[in-house]
């Protein structure tokens, strides 16, 4: 074992940035922080690769599929100019088995002479068949014969963004790998380390990007290694959070409270649920136990009264509250909810995003750290350092799992006392919900309000498309509106799933461009919104969308939702889509499309959502059904986004890494001793680092 300060600076080169790493300049960067989510080089390594391709090395050429990734030996026999600027250099190559031309549309002159007319190559790329002739288009590699060793036995291909290329993306992170340190010492237990039949940290790193020509097998431990210690990571975070927010806070009695008169003012019937939920935080608020609760319903329970309601609390004891969601289009919507319902309180309501202007900005930065501001409703702009409060009470967080345990804490630290309540629109299996939050505080909402119709859920064949038109036609001449969701953006998808784009035009054709929009995640923040508000508010009435449509959008027009490709969808995900209708008195329909490979357990998914809307019960069935294969995404909605683990594989690991942390802070609470470096060190790597800061100074 090496000593601990070189151990220590093993493990330190992960935290630099990738602006460190040769040949990757300012524009490179970013192109790299925005294909990885991360500015260090671990960030890099964490972005784990779809598949390893096998390589044919050195075939006969007749033999080759159309397509095949090969390695073959050539001799250059001869150079073709091309005749006009459109078309390619050509490399005429002879092997014994077949002649092949390697072709290149744009080449440079250092290229040319590594080709010399009478040398030996070894030449790496993908072996294509035109008009009868073996060619490759831009080989990945090209060596002397007597450097074929050099190339690599397997492709490993990643995912990519514009810019970055696989061959550059191999290169670096092979280059980083290449200079790993393994001995480090250990965050996992030993004992764990030998019965799961993992490898030490570097070489799981190594091995989750195959380096060295690891097996599937290894592949695999070193991508449940890594999961485990993401989720351990996570849960040293979540329950530094826990204990920093359990403790003690100052309570000053009041004898106005402002929630009771709002609840006794509303228009309807508030649920059994939402009555015993507003108990459950009212307890907590009006006493010196500093609040961590989780506020869980359904879609359309009625999560946004018992938020106003845990505000007026806190208002009540003169403090600021503040409501925080993950887009601008939420968090309008929460404005507009706030304002109507507390028109008669005369409370300043405010809302800001990044979308204020600067003017606007420093008005309310102004009235906040003066005090004048009761409600404030923000997007993560509120994290900004700049956002400061007079007295801030409570921190609500709409849709909790869009946000990262720093971002809690960073939000609950801009007050000394301040409560915190998490939403979340989606229901939480049990068995997984103390896996992932241990012993928080939960208030469940499972009844719907009285003046929600159930919604109908039809399953229909592709086949019948026709017949959907002409109810839609139906629909649209009442007024209704109708969202249309596909799984796809572009038709150019592996899987042949139906496409927002190809149907938005189909839809045009049919309805009109002037009643058709169309949403999807690659369109910027501004266009997004702007679709919404015309689907919401205005002329819009159909909207072709991915499932970018946001949980918790209210549209009460909106009567129809139509899913295409359901099957290939997790029970969870297709009930929240559901849930973007059925929101007013009118009868709502969900339609759940199936294509042409619906197979058995597609089909067991469809029925269960089509005979239950209890959010609960298909979050139980959904989590029982997960890793049969034919889901088009693992995230469970609802769930923390994770870089490597998944929970629809990795539920174990998580309990594992639960009973862990305790016993971790049974010796050392606040990590604060030689021994506990390590931990800070891996909470570093997943980027909590900031909580052990946070705790040590509170």
């Amino acid at each position: 074992m090496k000593s601990s300060s070189n151990s220590q600076l093993a493990i330190n080169k992960l935290f630099l940035p990738l602006s460190n790493l040769p040949g990757v300049g300012p524009a490179i960067t970013k192109l790299l922080i925005k294909l990885t989510g991360g500015e260090r080089i671990f960030d890099l390594l964490l972005h784990k690769p779809l598949r390893a391709e096998k390589i044919s090395i050195c075939p006969r050429l007749f033999e080759t599929q159309n397509g095949e990734l090969i390695i073959i030996k050539a001799k250059v026999e001869s150079h073709v100019k091309p005749a006009t600027p459109k078309q390619p250099f050509k490399v005429i190559c002879y092997n014994p088995t077949g002649y092949i031309s390697l072709i290149f549309f744009r080449i440079f002159p250092s290229q040319i002479a590594k080709m010399k007319i009478g040398s030996e190559l070894a030449i790496l790329g993908n072996l294509q068949r035109m008009s009868g002739e073996n060619q490759i288009t831009h080989p990945q590699e090209i060596l002397p014969v007597n450097e074929i060793e050099k190339l690599p036995k397997i492709n490993v291909v990643y995912p990519l963004s514009a810019g970055i290329t696989q061959k550059f993306l191999n290169k670096k992170i092979q280059q980083i790998l290449a200079k790993s340190d393994e001995n480090y010492e250990e965050w996992i237990d030993a004992q764990l380390v030998k019965q799961q039949g993992w490898s030490s940290f570097f070489i799981a790193l190594r091995n989750l990007h195959y380096l060295q020509n690891t097996s599937e097998k290894d592949n695999f431990l070193a991508r449940q290694r890594l999961a485990y210690d993401e989720l351990l990571a996570w849960q040293i975070a979540t329950l530094i959070a826990k204990n920093n927010s359990g403790k003690n806070k100052k309570f000053i009695a009041t004898s106005e409270n402002l929630a009771e008169k709002f609840l006794s003012d509303l228009p309807f019937q508030p649920t059994t649920a939402q009555i015993r939920a507003i108990k459950e935080i009212s307890a907590e608020i009006f006493s010196t136990k500093k609040m961590l609760r989780l506020l869980q319903g359904d879609v359309g329970s009625g999560k946004t009264i018992v938020a106003i309601a845990a505000c007026l609390n806190a208002i009540s004891q003169k403090k600021q509250t503040c409501v925080i969601a993950p887009t601008t289009v939420l968090a309008k919507q929460h404005l507009l909810y706030f304002r109507s319902f507390l028109e008669k309180f005369n409370l300043n309501i405010e809302l800001l995003t990044s979308a204020n202007t600067k003017k606007q900005k420093a008005k309310i930065l102004e009235d906040l750290s003066a005090g004048k501001i009761d409600v404030l409703i923000a997007t993560h702009a509120v994290l900004e350092d700049d956002v400061k409060f007079q007295n801030l009470g409570l921190a609500v967080i709409d849709e909790q799992h869009r946000f990262g345990v720093m971002q809690r804490l960073k939000l609950v630290e801009k007050g000394s006392d301040v409560d915190l309540l998490l939403m979340s629109a989606t229901p939480i299996p049990r068995s997984l919900m103390m896996a992932l939050y241990g012993d928080m505080d939960v208030s469940i909402l499972n009844e719907k309000p009285k003046n929600r119709q159930e919604i109908s859920t039809l399953v229909m064949s592709e086949e019948k498309i026709s017949e959907v038109y002409e109810s839609l036609q139906r629909a649209v001449s009442r007024g209704e509106k109708i969202y249309w969701i596909c799984p796809a953006i572009d038709e150019e998808n592996e899987m042949e799933l139906a496409s927002v784009k190809k149907r938005f035009s189909e839809l045009t054709k049919i309805f009109g461009a002037e009643n058709v929009g169309l949403l999807h995640g690659k369109m910027n923040d501004k266009d997004k919104e702007k679709t919404m508000r015309r689907f919401a508010h205005e002329d819009l009435k159909i909207m072709v969308s991915t499932t970018v449509i946001e949980v918790g959008i209210d549209v009460p027009d909106a009567t129809i939702i139509l899913i295409e490709n359901a099957e290939n969808f997790g029970l969870s995900q297709l009930h929240q889509l559901r849930g973007r209708v059925g929101r007013s008195d009118k009868k709502s329909f969900c339609i759940l499309l199936y294509g042409k490979r619906l197979g058995a357990n597609g089909r067991n998914r469809l029925n269960i959502l089509r005979q239950s809307n209890d959010g609960f019960f298909i979050a139980e069935e959904d989590l029982k059904m997960r890793g049969s294969g034919d889901l088009i995404g693992t995230a469970q909605s609802g769930f923390p986004e994770f870089k490597i683990a998944d929970l629809e594989f990795d539920c174990d690991l998580l309990r594992i890494a639960r009973k862990n942390t305790e016993v971790i802070f049974n010796k050392d609470q606040k990590l604060q001793t030689a021994q506990s470096q390590k931990y800070r060190d891996l909470l570093k790597l997943f980027n909590y680092d900031g909580c052990v800061n946070i705790v040590n100074c509170g």
